[in-house]
């Protein structure tokens, strides 16, 4: 069937239809209606042959999802999963992302709110016929910190740098640091473009498009720069960031993110993309006091806490605090730590040149290099294996 033609199906949760959804619907010409029920417990069974491009699920007000929603997405990957209601409260919101739902429109439904949703359900339709088609996948790492100013440019950076050397496919930076990216002032670059570019024309989106916006940086390495404009930042389309995300798999054998610890739906979005999180931390009591405070949302969003690497940055083995400590806290094992080099940062930072660069013999970029042997291990590639985009994604999660 051809792309731009969907085919939906409604499911009213509440058990109680409603004609002025139907009616939304058919003023639009593009989209089939299949179907219309009240029972969430047959609906599945009713959609074995053949599923529904879409489902609008109706929720009224419910304040919680219930357990047949959840599993909802499981039972149909193939269909997009769209949630009307007027319960917008962020425990709804944030329980609805972690089972894999998108898509949210306000009720009363709007006819512009739901062609927009369709919109995107159509962009990332494409953009997975584009990836089933190559069956090739690449490997998001984001690296993030629990507070700003625990070396998370510096970190994914430098690490981006390892993979380039350690790899021999085409690797991608994203900086997704607010309000002030900083990958462009590490590395003496200035760039006119960014991810709201890709997310302004999320139509017209394809691999020659993210290579006009993307920035070299050698042979094999490609920068996304960040948002400078901090007033553009709150504009950014959330539904956008999939089929991005899902492009960029298809063009590089890594994606290293660098995303601020604000803790909002976009840094939620990001984190459920990767393959593993980097989570950087020191070691001081106020360190172990906020990530033990964050820890638990943390293993909310993911429930799989598999992917969530603990990275202690500046290690020094001789104050207080241990390790032991911070994996009693967290009831988490350590993946890594970086030792204390300011000499060399300093260095890096006054030359605007990754440590490989500036401080190839420093301690802390042997530590980094030592790290980015385990992460490709952990992630199934072997150094030198990535040629190109990655092989088909393994479905497991790591440690």
């Amino acid at each position: 069937m051809y792309l731009d033609q969907l085919t939906i199906s409604i499911l009213f949760g509440t058990g109680i239809q409603r004609p002025e959804i139907g009616a939304v619907l058919n003023k639009l010409p593009q989209l089939k209606l299949l179907d219309q029920t009240t029972d969430p417990q047959s609906f599945v069974g009713q959609h074995t042959g053949v599923s529904p491009d879409v489902v609008l699920v109706e929720m009224n007000g419910e304040s919680r999802v219930p357990e047949w929603l959840e599993n909802l997405p499981q039972e149909m990957p193939q269909t997009h999963v769209l949630v009307c209601s007027y319960n917008r409260e962020p425990d709804f919101l944030i329980r609805a992302m972690q089972v894999g739902i998108r898509e949210f429109l306000p009720l009363p439904l709007i006819q512009s709110d739901l062609e927009s949703a369709l919109n995107r359900v159509r962009v990332a339709r494409r953009q997975l016929a584009l990836v089933d088609k190559d069956n090739r996948n690449g490997k998001i790492i984001v690296v993030t910190g629990h507070k700003g100013g625990v070396g998370t440019t510096t970190l994914a950076v430098n690490l981006a740098q390892a993979l380039v050397e350690s790899t021999t496919g085409r690797l991608a930076l994203i900086d997704l640091g607010r309000p002030f990216p900083d990958v462009g002032t590490f590395l003496d670059q200035e760039s006119n473009y960014s991810i709201v570019d890709l997310v302004q024309n999320i139509a017209n989106v394809d691999k020659s498009f993210i290579q006009r916006i993307m920035q070299p940086y050698g042979a094999r390495l490609s920068i996304l720069h960040g948002v400078s404009d901090f007033r553009e930042q709150d504009n950014i389309d959330l539904e956008s960031l999939e089929p991005i995300f899902a492009m960029l798999r298809q063009m590089y054998s890594f994606i290293v993110i660098d995303l601020s610890h604000w803790l909002d739906e976009f840094f939620i979005r990001v984190l459920t993309e990767a393959d593993m999180v980097l989570m950087l931390t020191g070691l001081t009591v106020p360190d172990l006091r906020n990530l033990k405070k964050l820890w638990p949302y943390t293993m909310e969003w993911h429930q799989d806490k598999r992917k969530i690497k603990i990275v202690v940055n500046r290690y020094d083995s001789s104050s207080g605090l241990q390790l032991r400590d911070l994996e009693n806290i967290l009831q988490h094992p350590t993946f890594a730590t970086l030792p204390s080099d300011y000499p060399a940062m300093m260095q890096c930072l006054n030359q605007g040149s990754p440590l490989m660069g500036a401080a190839p013999r420093s301690k802390v970029w042997q530590g980094i290099k030592e790290m980015t042997s385990r992460i490709l291990a952990e992630t199934g590639v072997d150094e030198g294996e990535a040629n190109g985009a990655a092989a088909p994604r393994k479905k497991f999660w790591l440690f």
